[in-house]
């Protein structure tokens, strides 16, 4: 049987217009010599939860991560290694991101 936490809530009518219009920057970044990272930044953290987007995120990747915020980008989900086709598959898939608004760096 699956748990309520399995299933994904349908977002509200604004929390879809807000997905529709969000510009998403995924890029990588390599720390302490070989380890790489993949960034997603751009998330508006105002109209969705995400820290639950995290959490998703790092089941869907099956790997470690956490939800930060940067200086420089905002609010970002950092996870550990290289998953941005992955992200990209799930930021279209199942949050109905356009990907004319995801932008890979």
């Amino acid at each position: 049987m699956a748990k309520d936490d399995d299933i994904i809530q349908p977002f509200d009518f604004e929390t879809q217009i807000s997905l529709l219009s969000q510009k998403v920057r995924i890029f990588q970044e390599t720390r302490r010599k070989r380890h790489v990272v993949t960034i997603i930044a751009g998330l508006d953290d105002k109209s969705i939860d995400l820290k639950s987007i995290a959490s998703e995120l790092k089941r869907y990747c099956a790997t470690g991560g956490t939800f930060k915020y940067d200086k420089k980008f905002g609010p970002v989900i950092m996870l550990q290694g290289d998953h941005v086709h992955k992200v990209v598959e799930y930021l279209t898939k199942k949050l109905g991101i356009p990907k004319e608004n995801i932008e890979i760096l």
